[in-house]
């Protein structure tokens, strides 16, 4: 609206400057002779002049006259419209900032110096610039931008953590917590604080307590959720541990190498017991596993000769490699009934286990995963294992019996040799494949399989015939 505005006072300016142009050129006023001129010429011009322009009163002629009060009409027009542009603008305006509450706290009182059609004068003063230094930012919202980062990166200076040391630990101090470093204490029995510098203690690092020549006992309190890998690792007269209830993790090798370590309680929150986290400790005998236990990891209880352990936890889905390799004494009656996985020696050499009984989620297992195991009696596996690996269950002298659900498709080299007490097998028909000495020095006498069953000579403790087909 303002170019329109523009547009029309400029038409009627440039209207006005070409008649204002022909009249005074009819008055000689422009392009007139030199003053040599004869006095005939000039006054003939005057009298034409007098007798076609000019009017009485020294107005200019009609024609003229009725051309300027166009010209002035429209102007009047353009400034009309233009006025009510500006007031419907000045209206809006309003309407905006009332309808937007300040963000400083403080209101603006609205400016009284201004002219008729809503805008200020020259001389008008912008009441902000009093109460908001925004006023005279290039860019005001950029500037307060980098002040928030700049104070976001001033917090960020305040909050960095501090390496401390006391007389018995290094940590490290954050904004709302303590992680020890590293116990430089000498005492036989320490009860762990559950604040340093009053921030409560979260977290013990990776080796903190590891090799320790005096530590006999141990209580963490219950400020902790997390211990790290090697926590106590080689600590060579550690006998007892307290773990809080509110452990969540336990990493790999915490208590590696305690070979005095008598008795732990793993709380319910732990899911996972990291690699060797109990790696040869000999001596210890009462082991009570968390019920939210899902994985055992490799050598996790390796050589834990004297474990008493008659049970491992119902959610418990994976055992890996050598995860119980040696445990003697470790007399297992229940198994976990969602179960899927069975590593390598995983209870290799657990000659005190008597039943094994694997549930139907079974979809793995290791070679060798119960080699050695003089005590087994009785074996059952439910449909959903395919394949019994290379000597799962070679010199499980005292097995009696076994029978294989319909799942079995293969049964590995050596998978039951030296079973020797093994006197009934039952194999079913969709098994496809019998490793060489799967059955060797096994008592048996009769068996039928598939006549398509791929097997060796001595698969069997005894030649196979017709009659041994389906």
């Amino acid at each position: 609206m303002e170019k329109l505005f523009w547009g029309m006072v400029g038409g009627c300016t440039a209207a006005f400057a070409i008649l204002l142009c022909m009249y005074l050129n009819k008055a000689g006023i422009i392009g007139a002779e030199p003053e040599t001129v004869t006095t005939e010429v000039v006054s003939e011009t005057e009298t034409d002049t007098e007798e076609g322009l000019l009017v009485d009163n020294g107005e200019f002629p009609s024609e003229i006259q009725s051309m300027i009060k166009d010209s002035q009409d429209n102007y009047a027009e353009a400034m009309k419209v233009f006025e009510e542009e500006s007031a419907e603008d000045a209206s809006r305006e309003a309407a905006e900032t009332v309808g937007t509450k300040p963000t400083t706290g403080s209101t603006t009182a609205p400016s009284t110096n201004t002219s008729g059609n809503g805008h200020k004068t020259n001389g008008s003063v912008d009441s902000n610039r009093n109460d908001n230094h925004e006023f005279f930012l290039e860019n005001p919202s950029e500037e307060i931008s980098e002040e928030t980062s700049e104070a976001e990166e001033s917090s960020t200076a305040e909050a960095k953590p501090e390496e401390k040391k006391n007389s018995e630990f290094e940590y490290t101090l954050y904004a709302d917590h303590v992680t020890i470093k590293k116990y430089v204490g000498t005492a036989s029995t320490l009860d762990i604080p559950d604040t340093i510098d009053d921030q409560p203690v979260t977290e013990i690092r990776d080796s903190a307590f590891a090799s320790s020549k005096t530590l006999v006992r141990v209580y963490i309190p219950e400020s902790v959720t997390t211990l790290g890998k090697n926590v106590f690792k080689s600590s060579e007269l550690l006998v007892d541990v307290s773990l809080p209830d509110s452990l969540t993790e336990m990493g790999e090798g915490i208590f590696d190498g305690c070979s005095k370590l008598a008795r732990i309680t793993v709380p319910d929150g732990v899911t996972r017991i990291g690699k060797k986290a109990f790696n040869e400790c000999e001596n210890l005998r009462t082991v009570k596993l968390g019920s939210d236990i899902e994985i055992i990891e490799e050598q996790a209880f390796n050589n834990c000769v004297k474990m008493e352990l008659t049970k491992l936890p119902s959610s418990l889905k994976r055992v890996e490699k050598e995860a119980f390799v040696g445990c003697t004494a470790m007399a297992l009656t229940k198994w976990p009934s969602d179960l899927e996985v069975i590593g390598e020696s995983a209870f290799e050499g657990c000659t005190a286990i008597t039943d094994v009984n694997l549930p139907s989620t079974m979809r793995t297992m290791g070679e060798s995963a119960f080699m050695g195991c003089t005590g087994m009696q009785t074996l059952g596996i439910k449909s959903g294992l395919e394949a019994i690996p290379e000597t799962a269950f070679a010199g499980c002298a005292s097995i009696t019996e076994v029978t294989f659900p319909k799942s079995i498709i293969s049964i590995g080299d050596g998978a039951f040799t030296g079973c020797k007490a093994l006197a009934s097998v039952s194999i079913p028909k969709n098994t496809l494949s019998i490793g060489a000495s799967a059955f060797a020095d096994c008592t048996f006498t009769e068996v039928t399989i598939n006549s398509k069953c791929s097997y060796q000579t001595n698969s069997f403790p005894f030649a196979i015939t017709d009659k041994n087909y389906y």
